[in-house]
């Protein structure tokens, strides 16, 4: 939100585009009824309100499988820069951690992936268990 006060008049897609992957960034923009064009001082409250709510509880549901060859898919994802890599915590947002696919890296198929997501995800898990005992104890 503080993104968008600092440039009120730069199209939203702009502004927001380093938040998330710019795909699902269009959708959940169509979803919401917005055009990525538009401008924060010029966005309908209620509008903001349903896109906010939308990418913080959009659920996807998954039915089944595709092929091998549609398995793959495009690289990206949260910068290895952001975490720290040995609790795999965000720099950015306390008590939000990363783990797996999300991550900005790629590894060569054959074990290398799942290995990686297997690693990250223990780290990931043991530190946000740390924490939250910490937090509420």
């Amino acid at each position: 939100h503080r993104d968008l006060k600092e440039e009120p008049k730069k199209a939203i897609k702009n502004v927001l585009k380093s938040w998330m992957q710019e795909r699902y960034l269009l959708f959940l923009l169509e979803r919401n009824g917005i055009d990525p064009q538009d401008t924060f001082s010029g966005l309908a409250k209620d509008k903001l309100r349903a896109f906010v709510h939308d990418c913080k509880h959009f659920i996807v549901h998954a039915n089944g499988t595709l092929s091998l060859d549609k398995a793959f898919v495009t690289g990206g994802g949260v910068s290895v820069k952001e975490i720290e890599p040995k609790k795999m915590a965000s720099k950015k947002m306390p008590g939000l951690y990363f783990c797996g696919e999300i991550l900005d890296i790629h590894g060569y198929t054959g074990g290398y992936n799942i290995t990686s997501a297997l690693v990250t995800g223990r780290l990931a898990g043991m530190n946000a268990a740390l924490e939250a005992k910490e937090r509420f104890s």
